[in-house]
This record gives C-alpha cells, sequence and structure tokens, in this order.
C-alpha cells in the first residue's frame, strides 16, 4: 500500500486549514519570546552578559560552576562568534523552557493517575524511539521553515524525557511520608507542592538539565530547517569546504554553551538554600 499520497494530502490540509493557528502561535513566541530576548542578548556587550551569567549561575549552583560557565562564555567570544552563540542559546532557553513546562505537567499527571501513565506511555516511546531527523517533518508540516519549527521539534524530541524523570521522582516519594501529610490533612494540591515536588528536587533538576542539553542538540539540527546560528555555520561547514574552519568553531562554541547549561543545573542540584541552610544550622543548635 503507497502511503505517500495520504501523508501529502494530510500536509496540504494541515497547511490549508491550521494556517491561522499555527501562524498565531509561531508570531506569539517569535515577537513575544524570541525577539525580545534576542535583541537584549544581542545588543549587550558580551562582558555584561557574561557577568550576568556568573552571578546567577553563583547564586543558583555555587561558585564552580559560575566561573565554569564565565569561562565557557568568555571562550565563546574568544571564537568571534558571539552574536550566533546568543542566537542559538536564545532559541535553548525558550524551547527549554516550554519543553520543560509541558514535561513537568505531563509528568506531575502521570505521576497522579496511572491510567493517564498507561494512555501516556506508548506516545513517549514512540516519541523516544524516532530518528532525530524525523522530527523534522511533523514541524515543518505544520510551522514552515524557520526559528519556531526547530522550537517544536526539540519540543517533540526532548519532552518524554522530561516527563518520565519528573513522573519516575514523584513516584519515588516514600509512601509513608504521604501518609503523614495525609493524616495532618494535607490536601492532594499541598501534597504535590508541599510533600512531592521538594521531596523530589533531584529528579527536577535532572528532568531540567536533561530537558535543556536535549533541546541543544536539537536546536542545532533545526539549521536544516532555517533556523540559522551556530546550527547553520556547522552545517555550513559540512558543505563547502572554505567554510570548514568556521564550522568548526562553530562546533566548539555548541560544546561551551552545552558544558555551561550543563553545569549550571547539575550544580544546582548540590547547592542548598540559604532557609534550609539556616534551619540545619538551628536544628543543631
Amino acid at each position: 500500500m503507497q502511503i505517500v499520497r495520504p501523508i501529502n494530502d494530510v500536509a496540504d490540509w494541515i497547511e490549508a486549514h491550521w494556517y491561522a493557528f499555527t501562524g498565531f502561535l509561531n508570531d506569539v513566541v517569535a515577537y513575544g519570546l524570541l525577539n525580545p530576548l534576542q535583541d537584549v542578548l544581542t545588543s549587550a556587550p558580551w562582558w555584561l552578559v557574561t557577568a550576568a551569567v556568573l552571578a546567577f549561575a553563583w547564586r543558583v549552583s555555587g561558585p564552580g560552576p559560575a566561573l565554569t560557565a564565565a569561562v565557557c562564555l568568555v571562550d565563546v567570544a574568544a571564537l568571534r562568534l558571539w552574536e550566533h552563540a546568543v542566537e542559538t542559546l536564545t532559541m535553548v532557553l525558550v524551547a527549554s523552557v516550554i519543553t520543560i513546562a509541558a514535561g513537568l505537567a505531563l509528568g506531575v499527571a502521570a505521576a497522579r493517575s496511572r491510567r493517564f501513565a498507561a494512555g501516556l506511555r506508548p506516545l513517549l516511546d514512540a516519541a523516544q524511539t524516532m530518528p532525530s531527523f524525523a522530527y523534522l517533518l511533523p514541524a515543518v508540516a505544520l510551522f514552515d521553515n524557520g526559528r519556531f519549527t526547530a522550537i517544536t521539534a526539540s519540543f517533540i524530541y526532548a519532552v518524554p524525557v522530561v516527563a518520565r524523570l519528573v513522573e519516575d521522582g514523584l513516584r519515588a516519594v516514600p509512601g509513608t511520608v504521604m501518609e503523614a501529610a495525609r493524616s495532618a490533612g494535607s490536601t492532594d494540591r499541598q501534597l504535590l507542592w508541599k510533600v512531592q515536588l521538594p521531596m523530589a528536587r533531584g529528579s527536577l533538576l535532572l528532568a531540567a538539565n536533561q530537558g535543556i542539553v536535549m533541546t541543544l542538540a536539537m536546536v542545532v539540527i533545526g539549521a536544516l530547517v532555517g533556523a540559522g546560528a551556530l546550527g547553520y555555520d556547522v552545517v555550513a561547514g559540512f558543505a563547502q569546504q572554505e567554510d570548514y574552519g568556521k564550522g568548526l568553531a562553530a562546533g566548539v562554541a555548541l560544546v561551551l554553551l552545552g558544558v555551561m547549561l550543563d553545569r549550571i543545573t547539575q550544580g544546582a542540584n548540590g547547592r542548598r538554600s540559604p532557609d534550609k541552610k539556616r534551619n540545619a544550622c538551628r536544628s543543631y543548635a
């Protein structure tokens, strides 16, 4: 049975009937999130952005990851690919926020309902077993070429991992703790926000870490559908011999961005908040 024609018919129908919705969604993300953030990052000097990342990482993850993040950004600036690196970082940050939010919602719903988890599992399995380039096809069918297409593809690619890690983390909360909270009169909402999510902090941070790293990998592949930035430089380096040096430098810049994001999110897992430190000191006093 030939399936090419039915698939093309579906793609044409989506393009004809969903254009208003997909165009609206594309414009909302582009003009509401991507463009403002990119304008801020590209217009600011590299040293100011580096200082802001250093301060943020120091507060969230501690001095070690903060210094690593700052060194990575300094190296990116030294490669003379700062503007493209910032454009890539913008797409990664926006895509990560969308992916982590959706993955958190799906993971919480799956942890609270085994029936929902059973229905969601085949979809997550299918999304996780697809080849990386295959994620671009439905994204292109829905949103044509552009940055939002790369974000959509990275969303499909990374959400299953985030949702599974969130679900596993919430299910790993000891039953005795849950029963104690229920016996104290906690509602389902209080159980989620005051017991399960705080106790699953390590799994949640791991989910965020994996979501960000996988989003970075997929956004780069999105250069094939018009995402541009560092991904385009890498693809151009493969396609044209005269651009090989720039493509190699772009690949190094991508590694540096990945290391920076990875160290910040991993370092946050071992960072104790000031409130917890104060409580621990009081308990020992």
